[in-house]
């Protein structure tokens, strides 16, 4: 059904501008992480990793250095089976020319947000049905550092950063990722003198810390689950970012303007290993 002047008329500019012109409630914290990404037109993309390349081995001078063979392995992105998020709403022409603002852009910037939702909801812990990606939370072959934490310590993050620089992660590569109950949970805990794990930012533009590394807070992360992980070994593809369309001919025989945005996301890892979850969290 399209949006109406029936619809819509007792709104006062203030109820338009709380009501329709919203920020994006929680723009994509997938996406703001700065995981690589790679851009198809459409088509499935293949990106190739290196399994392995044999063991190298001391060697005697004046001998032959022995050859070894690489092993190579590719990561899909983008199958058929990863569908688009798509929405499309309908408003009459006169309820545009009478709003006191620009209707067609509070509306895109609402669907948006929806989009940034769904999106994110499917990239962090979606399970891969229905035509969504599988999330990080649901990749197979990453590091455990815990099935039933119960209670979480910092002792359990301590473990999870030795898990991860066993996977040989960089410190300076590792992320984590919190729900905000998890965050609240380790924002109380300090150390003996009763200094906080958790680090503001100090400085302008640079982000606040958890053990010296960098921390996303969605609340599309499961409460009993948190992850460390290195962000340049999971890969994201991207068909079509989320765009937003004007279709002002569509429903032209009901003077109706109609707005579509559209994404087209996928996600997965490049090193399954260089994701470690916490898991079975409690309190």
């Amino acid at each position: 059904m399209a949006n109406t002047t029936a619809l819509n008329s007792t709104l006062t500019q203030d109820q338009v501008e709380r009501l329709l012109i919203m920020p994006l409630a929680q723009e994509s914290t997938f996406l703001s992480v700065g995981f690589p990404v790679f851009t198809s037109n459409g088509e499935p993309i293949k990106v190739p990793t290196l399994s392995s390349m044999g063991t190298p081995s001391y060697v005697t001078e004046g001998s032959a250095i022995p050859e070894v063979s690489a092993s190579t392995t590719e990561v899909e992105l983008l199958p058929s089976s990863v569908k688009a998020i798509k929405t499309i709403t309908r408003v009459s022409n006169e309820l545009i020319r009478q709003s006191v603002v620009a209707v067609e852009s509070a509306f895109s910037m609402k669907m948006t947000a929806d989009v940034a939702r769904i999106l994110d909801a499917a990239l962090w812990d979606g399970d891969g049905t229905g035509g969504a990606p599988t999330g990080i939370c649901n990749f197979s072959g990453i590091t455990s550092a815990g099935t039933a934490a119960g209670t979480v310590s910092v002792d359990d993050l301590y473990s999870m950063q030795e898990k991860a620089m066993d996977a040989y992660v960089m410190p300076t590569e590792m992320t984590w990722a919190l729900s905000p109950k998890n965050w609240t949970r380790i924002r109380v805990l300090s150390d003996s003198t009763d200094q906080k794990f958790l680090t503001p930012s100090l400085a302008a533009g640079a982000p606040p810390t958890l053990l010296g590394q960098p921390y996303v807070v969605t609340t599309h992360m499961p409460d009993d689950q948190i992850l460390l992980f290195d962000r340049s070994q999971v890969a994201v593809g991207m068909d079509t970012r989320a765009s937003i369309t004007i279709l002002d001919e569509l429903y032209g025989n009901y003077d109706e303007t109609a707005i579509r945005v559209t994404a087209r996301y996928d996600v997965q890892p490049l090193n399954a290993e260089a994701v470690v979850s916490l898991s079975g969290i409690t309190a």
